[in-house]
């Protein structure tokens, strides 16, 4: 509903525009009088006005100066001018003022009816719009906390982005980054233990934790790998400044521990002296994170102190080459002991040395796999996906657990390749088949699975030993049970194509003809 307000010197017309149509039928509630412009004035800066019929000539204060100064202050009023034939010229003008329409006296009931109505949807129209607006506008204030990580996420940790487009996104939200220095640090959090529904708990009460402890002067996002980021800015830059953030962040880390029980691990990058030095200070502190796989979690690592560990490079050579005999030898203590070796037995290391490390073993490792020409497709899919997992760990005995396991499987593999010949794999399939015939969905693929080698290889063997494809075997053998169905039960036709693995009655009856020279109902009659 909306509030109207009529002002006019004469009060003849001003109560006559009152009663002469029937307002509320138009959506207005509420109807307000005045005697001149000022105390229109003083009536819409009380109380919520949405629609203004004012006359032009009036003492104290006109319409046109009404008009004028609800355009600066109240521009969302919607003001139409009552005006006489003599004043008409004077009206035109006030368009410039933001009067919207005007209307000409003398005034009918009926005209001036039919004149609010199209006023009154224009009401309408705007109303709607400035509701579109203002909702909008408290959408992007809801999503600006997401806005503004996401913002930050790219200008700080990619290294593909438009900086300066970003850094102008920015300042939109005020974040100014372009002034001053900041200290880049990484908090890397230990939830792997908790339950889905305690993981994110456990996520947000950290972050709300280093939120609290930094306040509103320093920013704090997700890297997008539930890894907290913190620019701790300062207009000053120095050995002091390095010195109190590694503080801070030891004094969070002690917090979280304390409050949470949450394991956390904290790293210091290089500092950075403009915005564009952000994204290098970003990734020289998850260097100094990956000191954890050789180090250990739960502690603070400044890159200013790991020089020493990038002085010496350590390969693995004597573990690769036991691991892979303990593979071939099915020693799996050797095997565990091997990769064990490969991460400790060249002392500290850095993160960047044990990822390497870590890469080799699986190189080797995928190596072996490919002289098994029967592996199946998930093996190898296992294989192919450790090189995108090393992130993912949190400590080096996890990662070498998973790279234990898969060694394993790989000896696994090639004990059963070296038990199974070539008939033993059909025999296994052909059983399969026995078992699975009536499934419509049954394959290849399926078949290889169960066989545990891959497709490729099972459809030349199978070719080979039993000198005919997969596919025809399988529709022979579906053929012979159908015959059998025929010749023993009442069913019918398209019960019998269902029974024996077709979903399409019509492509089983095309498939009996072109095995027995016969449809299904010729056969069953002659037989």
């Amino acid at each position: 509903m909306y509030t109207l307000l009529i002002a006019d010197d004469e009060p003849l017309i001003r109560n006559g525009v009152k009663k002469i149509i029937d307002w509320e039928s138009l959506g207005f509630s509420k109807i307000f009088l005045a005697e001149d412009g000022q105390e229109a004035l003083d009536i819409i800066r009380e109380n919520h006005v949405d629609l203004v019929l004012t006359d032009i000539v009036m003492p104290f204060m006109d319409g046109l100066e009404l008009s004028e100064i609800l355009a600066k202050e109240f521009p969302q009023i919607h003001v139409v001018i009552l005006t006489g034939h003599e004043e008409f010229e004077y009206a035109q003008k006030s368009v410039s003022l933001g009067v919207k329409n005007y209307i000409l006296k003398p005034i009918g009931a009926e005209n001036l009816y039919k004149k609010m109505v199209q006023i009154c949807e224009k009401l309408h129209i705007e109303n709607k719009q400035r509701q579109y607006v203002s909702s909008m506008k408290n959408q992007l204030r809801q999503s600006m906390p997401v806005l503004r990580e996401q913002t930050l996420k790219k200008i700080v940790c990619s290294e593909n982005r438009d900086i300066n487009l970003y850094l102008a996104r920015a300042k939109n939200m005020n974040i100014d980054l372009e002034n001053g220095t900041y200290e880049v640090g990484i908090l890397d959090f230990d939830l792997e233990k908790f339950t889905p529904a305690d993981y994110d708990l456990y996520l947000f009460a950290a972050q709300n934790i280093t939120r609290e402890y930094l306040g509103e002067e320093h920013y704090i996002f997700e890297d997008g790998k539930d890894r907290v980021v913190i620019l701790f800015k300062s207009d000053t830059a120095g050995a002091d400044m390095h010195d109190i953030f590694y503080d801070t962040l030891c004094s969070i880390q002690k917090t979280i521990t304390d409050t949470i029980q949450l394991k956390t691990t904290c790293a210091i990058g290089e500092t950075a002296y403009s915005a564009n030095e952000l994204n290098h200070a970003y990734r020289s502190a998850k260097k100094a994170l990956e000191c954890k796989y050789s180090l250990g979690s739960d502690a603070v690592y400044d890159i200013a102190d790991l020089n020493y560990l990038e002085k010496s490079f350590y390969y693995p050579g004597t573990e690769l080459h036991q691991l892979i005999k303990g593979i071939k030898i099915g020693d799996e203590e050797q095997i565990h002991e091997s990769i064990n070796q490969a991460f400790h037995a060249g002392g500290s290391i850095s993160g960047k040395n044990i990822k390497m490390i870590y890469i080799e073993i699986v190189t080797s490792l995928l190596k072996e796999l490919s002289e098994l020409k029967e592996v199946s497709e998930k093996i190898w899919k296992w294989g192919f996906d450790l090189y995108q997992y090393f992130e993912g760990f949190r400590s080096v005995a996890d990662l070498e657990e998973e790279l234990y396991r898969f060694a394993c499987e790989i000896c696994i593999q090639m004990n059963s390749v070296q038990a199974n010949s070539g008939m033993q794999v059909i025999d296994k399939v052909k059983d399969f088949v026995m078992r699975n015939y009536k499934n419509p969905e049954l394959s290849l693929s399926m078949a290889a699975e169960e066989a545990s080698v891959s497709m490729g290889y099972l459809s030349g063997l199978f070719k080979k030993e039993s000198g005919t494809n997969f596919v025809k075997y399988l529709t022979d053998v579906r053929m012979e049970k159908s015959i059998q169905l025929l010749r023993t039960t009442d069913m019918k036709v398209y019960e019998i194509a269902y029974e024996t693995g077709f979903s399409n009655p019509h492509y089983f009856s095309i498939s009996f003809k072109k095995y027995t020279g016969m449809s299904p109902s010729e056969f069953k009659t002659k037989d």
